[in-house]
C-alpha cells in the first residue's frame, strides 16, 4: 500500500508540474502551491484513511519531494519545462531518480509493513455496495490509482531520462525546436531552425518528446488495462499496431536515430506499464 501512495504523490506532482510549468515565477508559485495541496490530502487521506502513521506518510513525502528536485517535468502541452537560470538546482540528472524510485518501490513491496487497518478509507472498501470492490485488496486498489497516476506523466520523465543525449530528433541540428504556442504561427512557414536556436534550446535544458506526451501515457495505461484483465492477444495488437504505424517513417530514415528513439522509448514505456500491471496483480492475489 505504502508503494502506490508514493507513485499517487510522485504522479500527482508531474501532472501539476507539466500542466502548470516551472519556467516562470508564477507558474512556479501555482505549481508549488498545487503540489502541496494535492500532497497534503494524499498524506490526510492515507494518515485518517488509510491507518498509515505519520512517519511513514512524511518519508514518502520526502521521496516524492526527491524526485520532484531531481528531475524535469516534460510539458504536456507543447514545449518542455525550462530549467537552468530559472531553476539552476533542478537539472537533468540521467537515469538514477527512476532506478532510486524503482528500488524504493520494490522496498515498499517487500519490507515495509502493512498500516494498520483502520480509517474511513479502509471502512468505506469494506462495506462498500458493489462485489467486485470488496473482492480486490484495499493495497492493489491503492496500488493501481497510484500506478495510473504515474503511468500519465512521471512515466514521460522517465523515458526521456532514458534516452541517451542527442539521440532524440528532436534535439539533432536542424530539427524543430518546441516552441510556445503563440510562436505556433509563425514557425508553419519555416521547416528548420538555426544551429543557433538548437544551441540555445540545448543550453536551457529543455525535454522535448512531441507526440509522445499524448500517445505514450494513452498507450501505457491501454496496456495496463489490458494486461491485468488478460487480454494478452490485445496487448500484443497494440504493440504490433504501433510498430506498423512507426516503420515508413523509420524506414525513410537514413541515420539510424529514429529507430534507436523508437525501440528504446517504447520499451522503457512497456517495461513500465506491465510493471505497474504486474505490481497490481500481486497484491490483488495476496
Amino acid at each position: 500500500m505504502l508503494a502506490g501512495i508514493l507513485l499517487a504523490l510522485v504522479g500527482l506532482a508531474d501532472v501539476a508540474r507539466a500542466r502548470t510549468g516551472t519556467d516562470a515565477a508564477p507558474r512556479r508559485a501555482l505549481c508549488t502551491t498545487a503540489v502541496v495541496l494535492l500532497w497534503a490530502g494524499v498524506t490526510v487521506v492515507a494518515v485518517l484513511g488509510l491507518g498509515v502513521d505519520v512517519r511513514s506518510a512524511l518519508t514518502l513525502v520526502v521521496l516524492a519531494a526527491l524526485w520532484v528536485a531531481t528531475t524535469v517535468p516534460v510539458r504536456s502541452g507543447g514545449g518542455a519545462s525550462r530549467r537552468g537560470r530559472a531553476l539552476p538546482w533542478l537539472r537533468r540528472s540521467g537515469s538514477w531518480p527512476a532506478a532510486l524510485l524503482a528500488v524504493a518501490v520494490a522496498v515498499l513491496l517487500l519490507w515495509a509493513p502493512a498500516p494498520d487497518a483502520s480509517g474511513f478509507v479502509v471502512d468505506w472498501h469494506r462495506d462498500a455496495g458493489p462485489a467486485f470492490v470488496r473482492a480486490v485488496p484495499l493495497a492493489a486498489v491503492v496500488a493501481g490509482i497510484g500506478s495510473a497516476l504515474f503511468l500519465v506523466d512521471s512515466a514521460n520523465v522517465v523515458v526521456a531520462q532514458a534516452l541517451p543525449p542527442g539521440l532524440s530528433p528532436d534535439e539533432r541540428p536542424g530539427a524543430e525546436t518546441a516552441e510556445p504556442t503563440r510562436r505556433k504561427r509563425s514557425s508553419r512557414r519555416r521547416t528548420n531552425t538555426s544551429p543557433d536556436a538548437d544551441a540555445a534550446a540545448a543550453a536551457d535544458g529543455t525535454v522535448t518528446l512531441k507526440g509522445g506526451r499524448l500517445i505514450g501515457p494513452i498507450e501505457r495505461l491501454l496496456l495496463a488495462g489490458f494486461a491485468l484483465a488478460g487480454a494478452f492477444p490485445v496487448v500484443a495488437a497494440l504493440i504490433a499496431a504501433k510498430g506498423i504505424v512507426r516503420f515508413p517513417e523509420i524506414r525513410r530514415e537514413t541515420t539510424g536515430y529514429q529507430a534507436e528513439y523508437f525501440l528504446i522509448g517504447s520499451l522503457v514505456s512497456w517495461a513500465m506499464a506491465f510493471a505497474a500491471a504486474g505490481t497490481c496483480w500481486l497484491l490483488a492475489q495476496s
